[in-house]
């Protein structure tokens, strides 16, 4: 703290130059940082307010992109299907037209054969019947289909029977479940072979996938909710504490003018001091909220009562470990002002008892 008086002797100081530069930050530095400081100080509520919305876009947008790229997945695993079918259905018929024993002896070989070539799952159900639809053959034999007739089994299916594989892959119902099949004639009609498969097996994975992305947006968003939670809680103290800061700050302030008192820190390390708004008071000076320089405080310092330097290498050597001392420092009119200072050194990395 400071206690001040005036004396005489009138002279130019470093105090005057730094008011010609103004307050805050200086030189070039002010100019061409204070312009984007304040533009964001005065953006800061809205960039607040919109902290909210923009989080609820990003999960939309991340939502919807989800939702289209699963349901291409989907479409791409349906076209992968049918393809199947349909060419495991052609290239029995084929086969069987080739070789018509096939359909009755070579039956069972053949419908293993186009399973291990078309890499076909154990839900897949492979057939070939005769002329008029029935099962002559079929794998697996734990679907009890053998003997019964394709065309009464499968429902909404009759393009399939009349056309063969001109009516493509359709979807169907067999035992009210939702199936995919592709039939296909042979060139003399006497026989058919026909490939099927239940959607629920084929969208198994894709629904697995759905899940496990649900799974992540729901933790994504359950995530970014505490986030945005805890940033306004502590933005909330932020405003609090900043509040609770400034109203100390100026009562603080107060007490130094009305006691004609000032306020030191002195940070020994970067050579940088900071004074409170009380001191450039008393000595006049144009307050500013730069931190100060051994050498411009040293600068109005009466060079009879010592100097700073002198004053830090004791304060370095560990030889004084407070300070008080009365010197003259010089008012912005000339003037000489008598001034106590008492301090206490404290050492910041020094371990807490």
């Amino acid at each position: 703290m400071a206690k001040a008086d005036a004396w005489g002797a009138p002279e130019g100081t470093a105090f005057e130059r730094r008011k010609a530069r103004g307050d805050g930050l200086a030189g070039n530095t002010r100019l061409i940082a204070e312009p984007a400081y304040r533009r964001l100080l005065a953006a800061e509520p809205l960039l607040r307010r919109s902290i909210p919305a923009l989080i609820i876009i990003f999960l939309i947008v991340i939502a919807a992109l989800r939702v289209l790229s699963l349901m291409n997945e989907r479409d791409e695993a349906e076209r992968d299907v049918k393809a199947v079918l349909g060419l495991a259905a052609g290239q029995m018929a084929n086969a069987i037209s080739a070789d018509p024993t096939a359909a009755s002896s070579g039956a069972i070989d053949l419908l293993e054969s186009t399973s291990r070539q078309g890499a076909m799952g154990r839900s897949h159900v492979l057939v070939i019947t005769d002329s008029a639809f029935k099962i002559i053959a079929v794998s697996p034999l734990s679907t009890g289909w053998q003997g019964r007739s394709l065309d009464s089994l499968v429902l909404d299916g009759q393009p399939l029977f009349m056309f063969g594989d001109r009516a493509g892959v359709m979807d169907v119902s067999i035992g009210g479940q939702d199936w995919y099949a592709a039939v296909s004639l042979t060139r003399d009609r006497k026989n058919a072979a026909a490939v099927l498969v239940p959607q629920e097996a084929v969208f198994d994975s894709w629904r697995k996938t759905v899940s496990l992305n649900v799974t992540l947006f729901v933790l994504t968003a359950g995530v970014l909710i505490i986030i945005l939670y805890a940033y306004f809680g502590q933005a909330s103290r932020a405003q609090t504490a900043d509040r609770i800061y400034l109203e100390a700050h100026q009562r603080i302030d107060m007490a130094l003018v009305r006691g004609r008192c000032g306020l030191w820190d002195w940070d020994m390390v970067r050579g940088k001091m900071y004074w409170s708004r009380s001191m450039y008071d008393m000595l006049g000076y144009e307050p500013c909220n730069s931190m100060l320089s051994f050498g411009e405080v040293d600068d109005i310092i009466h060079p009879e009562d010592g100097d700073l330097f002198e004053l830090a290498n004791k304060i370095v050597e560990r030889e004084i470990d407070h300070i008080d001392q009365v010197f003259r420092m010089r008012h912005a009119d000339g003037q000489w002002v008598w001034m106590r200072a008492r301090a206490q050194v404290i050492d910041p990395e020094a371990p807490e008892i």
